[in-house]
């Protein structure tokens, strides 16, 4: 998981800013294919959004982007932490990530 801006301290409290959030899954697809089935979270696990992969014969890389968007308020509380939650073919939960910094 990675997660751009790296910070938010270079934004000013109140200004717009949209947060982009990066998964890279690590497959052995195999002759056949696949599926990855997943849920993604962009509010520190509080709510998902399930989400499937296709993977091609012979895939060893797939990658999934989600956003977060809006204004940062004076009190930190946005963006708050992203990740990602796998379910199918095996259970997998990522290190959840989120720009370090506060806004100024």
């Amino acid at each position: 998981m990675s997660v751009t801006p790296s910070t938010t301290s270079l934004w000013t409290c109140g200004s717009y800013i949209q947060v982009v959030y990066h998964a890279i899954f690590h497959v052995n697809s195999g002759p056949n294919g696949g599926t990855i089935v997943f849920s993604y979270t962009i509010n520190n696990g509080r709510s998902q959004t399930m989400e499937k992969l296709t993977i091609l014969p012979g895939q060893h890389l797939s990658d999934f982007t989600f956003t977060w968007q809006g204004s940062l308020p004076a009190d930190h509380f946005y963006p708050e932490p992203g990740g990602i939650m796998v379910t199918s073919p095996n259970t997998l939960v990522s290190k959840l990530v989120a720009p370090a910094g506060y806004c100024r």
